[in-house]
């Protein structure tokens, strides 16, 4: 700057500090707007004040920055280079202005520390008034303060250049600072702190790209694993990228290890899905006995297609083939547990047990409420196996599932040519197939009031009429509907027919949730570590006080279903004692969730990697290639990751 501009600058704010009077023709707008802002913050012009946090609170503001210290580090090392030895430091601070790290020479390190540029610092403009990093805090936008165009006089020594580090979401999250004595000032310091922000936020970017890619693996891996069929994909050379549990058990092969290699090598006469790659031409219900194991199976086949219709692989989904039977029992397997199985002492649960079974000795319509994850279905599987229709079918169907533009079929069938799409020689519904048996509703409050009035005659008139026709079926069935929802608050808006919910409140049973009924957790927990020690293979299973303890501090927003996961992870991280200690529990829900426990770290993707690799080669003893099936990546990839962790 010529020291004209300087001379105008230190008259204007000569001016505004004795007069009150802005010269904001000698001003850039920006400093003036500053200034202003500062007098309604009634900042001392003269004094030098200090708020900087010590200690814990510091500790706390380095742990929430972390993620953005650490990828912002290697480029403030960068920026230093450029400008080392020129009496200049450079600060980073994270969104309101307190400093998180600073690096510079040593004669303007010990300048600045008279002012409080150091780490725990705020300057914030409400603290430090008008200064690079506040005032780009507040312009959201690069900017370079000079000498006496700092608002308080001890800082006029300076020159900053600073610029805000925005966030994927449009967030600032933090300040890079290039600070020195205004003698040395330089108008090409900015565009260094302007270009090495823009590098951290690009790489911000990519993190978060690449955090959302692996929760997508994640979910995809477990939704293919929750599949019942078998699943096996392959790429466009034929080899395996995915195979589940179920699809593996069908050739008899190990999913772990069948994953990157050649299907041909792990399923003799892989000729239909080969055929699939090289035609383009789609295969359905395809019958066909496995040599591997003897099975018989229906097999589809799909080639997989990239935006240009380029065929870049093959999925292969695989049923296992069941004679139909039409005998007595037709439909009633699905119907597998009894009374005795359902776990409990607790008053809440005997008391509902007493009901289901006066519910099993009558023909009226049960409605059993309760949320996700009590045991709804479990109820209505012994309801009907201790009744006079436990030799007939059980068909569950759940409506919260099925689209609006469905459910009607699904449960009342369809004529050939109702609809586009409609199979030839039409469907049989749910109702139809559940004649003479039971019918259970899951979640009986999603259906759409259109339905409602239909599912009303059923019950009423015992008589079905599929879609596209106009002749009556008659059906004899008993309903069991089960909901998650107050009903008579759902009658009450206006989303549920109030004469239906008569229909179905004859016989009302309540399953309480797992947290009002935490008497029988060492009895259901001690049910489930021996069913599944048995499904995974462990023996000698021994639960611990300590671990019984840590699962009664917890909310079980997912009730049954979720003590049951838990467990279940436990067992499938537990070392060879044999012992289930409270280490093993990791809980999915937020820590609002929670009885005693708060979140209160989070771990980096890198972190969470190391232990993944720590705890596997534990699990399986070292053995490389059963860690790298596991771990779903090469073996080069983690001999490399094993030498990175510098893990032992």
């Amino acid at each position: 700057m010529t020291a004209q501009v300087i001379h105008l600058i230190e008259e204007a704010w000569n001016r505004y500090i004795a007069n009150d009077v802005l010269d904001s023709h000698k001003l850039r707008p920006e400093v003036a707007h500053s200034w202003q802002r500062c007098r309604n913050f009634k900042i001392d012009p003269y004094g030098q004040l200090s708020l900087d946090i010590k200690g814990n609170e510091l500790k706390e503001r380095l742990q929430t920055s972390q993620h953005l210290i650490k990828i912002a580090r290697p480029f403030i090392h960068n920026l230093y280079g450029f400008v080392k030895g020129s009496g200049f430091q450079v600060v980073l601070t994270d969104q309101e202005g307190f400093v998180l790290e600073a690096i510079g020479d040593p004669e303007i390190i010990k300048k600045t520390k008279q002012i409080q540029l150091c780490p725990g610092a705020n300057w914030n403009e409400t603290v430090k008034g008008t200064n690079a990093i506040g005032t780009a805090i507040f312009e959201k936008k690069p900017i370079q303060i000079f000498a006496r165009e700092h608002f308080c006089r001890p800082n006029h020594f300076l020159t900053c250049s600073a610029s805000p580090i925005i966030d994927p979401e449009g967030q600032v999250v933090g300040v890079l600072d290039i600070t020195g004595d205004y003698k040395s000032f330089n108008p090409h310091t900015l565009s260094l702190v302007v270009a090495a922000v823009s590098t951290i936020e690009n790489q911000l970017r990519l993190h978060k790209t690449t955090s959302k890619l692996y929760v997508s693996y994640k979910f995809s891996n477990t939704l293919i694993e929750t599949i019942s069929d078998g699943i096996i994909a392959i790429d466009n050379n034929g080899i395996i990228t995915q195979m589940n549990s179920c699809g593996a058990k069908l050739f008899g092969a190990d999913p772990k290890c069948s994953i990157g290699r050649h299907l041909g090598s792990v399923v003799k006469k892989p000729i239909s899905i080969l055929q699939a790659l090289s035609t383009g031409v789609e295969y359905k219900d395809q019958e066909l006995v496995i040599e591997e194991t003897g099975r018989k199976i229906n097999q589809s086949i799909s080639p997989l297609r990239d935006d240009t219709g380029r065929t870049i692989g093959a999925l292969m989904i695989l049923k296992e083939y069941k004679e139909r039977s039409f005998g007595k029992r037709n439909g009633s397997l699905a119907a597998k547990y009894v009374l005795e199985d359902i776990i409990g002492e607790s008053e809440s649960i005997l008391l509902a047990k007493k009901w289901a079974r006066i519910a099993a000795g009558s023909p009226s319509t049960v409605l059993l409420t309760g949320e996700s994850g009590t045991g709804k279905e479990l109820f209505a599987q012994a309801i009907h196996n201790g009744s006079a229709r436990r030799d007939r079918p059980f068909i569950a169907i759940n409506c919260a599932a099925l689209p609006e533009t469905l459910i009607e079929s699904e449960l009342f069938g369809y004529e050939e040519g109702s609809f586009t799409g409609s199979k030839k020689g039409g469907q049989a519904g749910k109702f139809e197939l559940a004649n003479g048996g039971t019918i259970f509703l899951d979640e009986i409050g999603d259906i759409p009031l259109y339905t409602q009035v239909k599912l009303l005659r059923v019950i009423q008139e015992k008589k079905i009429s599929r879609i596209g026709s106009s002749g009556e079926i008659s059906v004899d069935i008993r309903i069991i509907a089960a909901t998650h929802k107050d009903l008579k608050e759902e009658v009450h808006m206006g989303n549920f027919r109030k004469d239906l919910y008569y229909r179905l409140n004859v016989i009302t049973i309540n399953i309480a949730s797992l947290r009002e009924r935490m008497d029988d957790l060492p009895l259901l927990t001690r049910h489930f570590v021996g069913k599944l020690s048995r499904k995974l293979g462990r023996k000698n299973i021994s639960v611990s006080d300590e671990f019984l303890d840590k699962l009664k501090t917890y909310n079980w927003p997912g009730n049954i279903r979720e003590l049951e996961n838990a467990i279940e992870r436990a067992l499938n991280l537990l070392s060879d004692d044999g012992l289930l200690s409270p280490e093993l529990l990791h809980f999915d829900t937020p820590a609002s969730a929670r009885f005693d426990e708060r979140v209160t770290e989070v771990k980096s993707l890198k972190d969470i990697e190391k232990d993944a690799i720590i705890q596997a080669l534990n699990l399986y003893k070292g053995n490389i290639l059963k860690v790298s099936a596991k771990l779903g990546v090469g073996r080069n990839t983690l001999y490399r990751k094993i030498k990175e962790y510098d893990i032992k």
